[in-house]
């Protein structure tokens, strides 16, 4: 997917400016003209450019000059310098002002083209180094895989594979812990741009007098402390996703300023006014009834009618359990890999007790659980014991009721071993039986000491 790309060309040749004109916006990009330097930093205080194409021969202006305006105005622009060959040493010394590249006059359209291409590139991997650097502040990703078999959950799978393809805004409405953002990763990762960043706006964590920098980035001088120029994050997710992680927690104030760029597609700096164009495809998760927040006045109707144009409703894992076994394997398998550990699978009777229990946290909750269990396993299988012996704190979690003798006596044998902590003699004694017979029982019904 080719992205459109917002080009200014500043050139007093109105045949040059009307062929680079007819040849970018052939390729689907959005084109301002400028016969001068100062036509040009007009237009460059009201819009935002991704690339500027600038003649340094122009009547009655030194270009040097407009190129030194321009990198002061607007940092992140890319300009090529326009020029004929009797200027190519002028022209390598704007690149060491700043400039991208040159053009040499004359030139095919698809030179153009390319050498455009060139500049956005570079552009955007700028970005990208500074969402690198964000990202390397997270925690270490894991296996993002949707692990389901229930028919619910099936179902949410094949919307996003209908979904992703598409440009439309999603909304993804569950518990916290049921894997909103799973869902959000999995749509970009299926669509077409998912060549372009994913970028992420918690919006549960972000601090409110911040939010709009966050959002929109600002110039130098915004405000106190704002000592660079900085991006914000729908400039970061330009061509690509942006996922706003419970966006029921941000102001109506700022849900305003939002409604605003899904409906023109475009952003101003805090402490500017120029525009910049955005091409960014918006997902935004709650974990709360948005509706119920419309009719209190905490969300504004008409921005989740602009969001909700596609809604996929996640179930909390209490309504999934038949999920549960292959969830566990699948942490399971991540976590002893992490650790180090062997771990073939655990317990029927650890499984059944997971299968009991609410799951508040959900998916999340489940996973830190399996994470810690593995932690504290004391073999090869994970039993019943292990989240005793982990100090476990998911309170809701008890053994089944046994169902036959079998399984009453070796509930008893773990429960006296856990309160004389582990120790044969006074775990035999108590129970009445010899140390050996119950060597023997701890083996038969697989208690790990």
């Amino acid at each position: 997917m080719e992205t459109r790309i917002n080009i200014l060309v500043i050139d007093d040749d109105s045949v040059m400016r009307d062929a680079c004109f007819q040849a970018l916006t052939r390729s689907g990009h959005d084109v301002m003209l400028a016969k001068n330097g100062k036509e040009g930093m007009a237009l460059l205080d009201k819009w935002s450019f991704a690339v500027i194409l600038l003649d340094l021969k122009l009547p009655n202006e030194d270009g040097m000059e407009i190129l030194k305006q321009i990198k002061a105005q607007d940092s992140e622009a890319e300009v090529v310098i326009i020029t004929g060959h009797g200027t190519i040493q002028t022209a390598v010394k704007a690149i060491k002002l700043g400039a991208f590249d040159f053009l040499t006059k004359p030139f095919t359209p698809n030179e153009l083209r390319r050498t455009v291409a060139r500049a956005f590139k570079n552009r955007q991997l700028n970005i990208e180094n500074v969402i690198l650097k964000q990202t390397l502040k997270e925690k270490e990703k894991k296996k993002e895989e949707i692990i389901c078999q229930s028919s619910s959950m099936i179902k949410v799978k094949e919307m996003i594979k209908m979904v992703a393809p598409t440009d439309s805004t999603v909304l993804i409405q569950g518990e916290s812990g049921t894997g909103k953002g799973l869902v959000a990763r999995k749509l970009h990762a299926m669509s077409p741009r998912r060549g372009h960043a994913f970028v992420v706006v918690d919006c549960g964590s972000l601090v409110s007098t911040l939010f709009e920098s966050e959002l929109f980035g600002h110039i130098k001088g915004a405000f106190t402390g704002a000592d660079i120029t900085q991006y914000g994050k729908f400039e970061m997710a330009n061509g690509g996703t942006i996922f706003f992680d419970e966006i029921s927690n941000i102001s109506l104030d700022i849900q305003a300023k939002l409604l605003k760029v899904v409906e023109e597609k475009a952003i101003s700096k805090v402490g500017s006014h120029r525009v910049v164009k955005v091409d960014t495809r918006i997902i935004a998760a709650s974990n709360k009834d948005l509706k119920k927040a419309i009719l209190k006045g905490l969300f504004r109707e008409d921005l989740f009618f602009r969001l909700n144009v596609v809604s996929i409703h996640l179930p909390p894992l209490r309504d999934r359990k038949v999920d549960i076994p292959l969830l566990v394997d699948h942490f399971l398998d991540i976590y002893s890999t992490k650790q180090g550990k062997t771990i073939y699978g655990i317990s029927k009777e650890a499984i059944a007790a997971m299968e009991n229990y609410a799951w508040p946290g959900n998916v999340r909750e489940l996973e830190n659980m399996i994470e810690r269990l593995v932690i504290f396993a004391r073999g090869e299988t994970i039993t019943f014991q292990d989240f005793i012996y982990s100090n476990t704190t998911f309170s809701g979690i008890s053994p089944p009721e046994a169902t036959t003798l079998e399984e009453a006596e070796r509930q008893h044998i773990a429960k006296m071993l856990e309160r004389y902590n582990q120790n044969i003699t006074q775990t035999a004694k108590i129970l009445g039986i010899d140390r050996k017979t119950l060597r023997e029982k701890i083996k038969k019904y697989n208690l790990v000491m």
